[in-house]
């Protein structure tokens, strides 16, 4: 018996070990920024029970540009950013599945960024983010089997173990990889990525409000060349994830975040026809807004992703489309949502003297 009690000690003790250097050695979270990611996703798994009422999902346009805070703040509406870099609609899925796991939500707000990405696009990188955060379980072994990212069983293993494939980036390791280990309280404002840097877009011509104000007027008699085509493999697991929503109680609404790319209108309209085709509500938040965003100011890498003050504009919008299009309660004078107030008055107090 004290043969079978010390192999079992071994056992469990050898595990926990393999555990802990999966999450050292994987290069998900090994930078600042990238660490900070990695880790707002595991903030996911530490929100109270029920609390959530609104999921964010898609790449790294969300976590820099839906700060749930703002809306917390506006109308009371709880909600969480669960978004990686590059994260398609595949990763958008198995997140929402995720997070059924815990919490509630009335609504899931997906942004349409991916809908256009090939599978030869897809990277280690952004995969292993949506994956190597995960908690162990079936959801994360159907992810890892996805047939259109078509791995081996050497890289499955590896996502499982991530050890194996990075064992040699023990001469690289940063104290961000330690960070993983050590960080037990949140470190995310709800998942978003609070960034106060200005690095203005250098526009030529209109921006994409300006020319689609011009487009509406002249709609009637311009029709709109459409070469964009949305991936199939995106539509099945958006369908999915409808149907995922459709059991929880819950509403799949399609969003398109504030964007440089010059060809918006033309894929507003394939977004636009789709979610009609489908039955989902679809908002676009480069033209569907009273107060456009300036590239000038609200952006923090040229036009990539927004800053907090572009982020503050995309809270209101997000509020505004909230409030006109569901019931939800306003939870901040409710004692139970305590800690989400103190987190505001924290989120504020630093926004006040950014001079935000």
């Amino acid at each position: 018996m004290k043969n079978y009690i010390k192999a079992l000690v071994f056992i469990i003790i050898f595990i926990i070990i393999i555990c802990l250097l999966n999450r050292v050695f994987s290069p998900v979270g090994s930078s600042e920024g990238g660490w900070y990611v990695a880790g707002a996703m595991r903030d996911m798994y530490k929100q109270d029970k029920n609390t959530i009422d609104v999921l964010y999902v898609g790449d790294s346009n969300v976590y820099t540009g839906v700060s749930p805070l703002e809306i917390y703040n506006n109308i009371g509406v709880t909600g969480f950013s669960a978004s990686t870099p590059g994260q398609d609609t595949i990763g958008s899925y198995y997140v929402a599945k995720e997070f059924f796991k815990t919490q509630s939500p009335k609504v899931i707000m997906l942004d349409t960024g991916e809908f256009f990405t090939t599978e030869e696009f897809f990277t280690e990188l952004s995969t292993r983010s949506e994956i190597d955060y995960m908690n162990f379980s079936l959801d994360k072994l159907d992810l890892i089997n996805e047939e259109y990212f078509d791995f081996d069983i050497k890289e499955k293993l590896s996502f499982l173990f991530p050890i194996i494939r990075f064992h040699d980036r023990y001469q690289r390791l940063s104290e961000f990889d330690i960070r993983k280990l050590v960080q037990k309280s949140e470190i995310s404002y709800k998942g978003y990525l609070y960034d106060i840097k200005t690095n203005k877009y250098e526009k030529k011509g209109k921006d994409n409000y300006e020319k689609y104000k011009e487009y509406k007027e002249k709609r009637n008699t311009e029709n709109i060349t459409k070469a964009f085509n949305i991936e199939e493999y995106a539509k099945e697991k958006i369908s999915e994830l409808n149907e995922l929503c459709k059991q929880h109680n819950c509403e799949l609404v399609l969003i398109t975040m504030p964007t440089t790319d010059e060809r918006a209108i033309e894929k507003n309209e394939v977004f636009k026809d789709y979610a009609k085709e489908i039955g989902l509500k679809y908002v676009n938040f480069n033209f569907e807004v009273d107060e456009p965003i300036d590239w000038e100011t609200d952006t923090q890498d040229k036009g990539a992703h927004l800053n907090i003050k572009g982020a503050e504009k995309v809270g209101k919008y997000i509020s505004k489309f909230l409030s006109e299009n569901f019931n939800l309660e306003n939870k901040k004078e409710k004692p139970e949502y305590k800690k989400w107030n103190e987190v505001l008055q924290a989120y504020n107090e630093r926004k006040k003297e950014d001079n935000v």
